[in-house]
């Protein structure tokens, strides 16, 4: 439910001036932001860096709302790998999804859930892009 939300906040962002990066809308774009870049980053980010934290004894305390501090952390790192390819307030943007997916990854043995969520909120930015 959150993606169409942020698609139309993504939207509004662009009306009031901010700059939104356009996506090619080739095939290989599509492929890239709707599968690979979800299944790639679930598996570093939720698959490797939150397990390894959650399995310390602070990375797995439950800090707030049922997050794991590791899933913080890994959500504050996902988000500044963002600044990559993104500008500075899109990227911090990816820190809230991101506490969604690592929420999944704690709540479900398989990535598969925040794969599909990432793909989803990744659909709704291009949406978003191309509205």
């Amino acid at each position: 439910m959150l993606g169409p939300i942020g698609t139309a906040a993504l939207h509004a962002a662009s009306e009031s001036g901010l700059v939104i990066p356009r996506p090619g809308l080739g095939g290989w774009a599509l492929l890239n932001a709707l599968l690979l870049a979800p299944v790639i980053e679930e598996i570093v980010f939720r698959g490797g860096l939150q397990e390894a934290l959650d399995r310390t004894d602070i990375g797995g305390r439950i800090h707030c709302g049922g997050l794991s501090i590791g899933n913080v952390v890994t959500s504050a790192v996902f988000s500044a790998a963002h600044l990559i390819t993104a500008p500075p307030w899109l990227a911090i943007g990816t820190f809230f999804p991101s506490l969604v997916f690592g929420r999944l990854k704690q709540l479900y043995p398989s990535l598969l859930p925040a794969v599909l969520v990432h793909g989803w909120y990744n659909a709704c930015f291009f949406a978003a892009a191309v509205w």
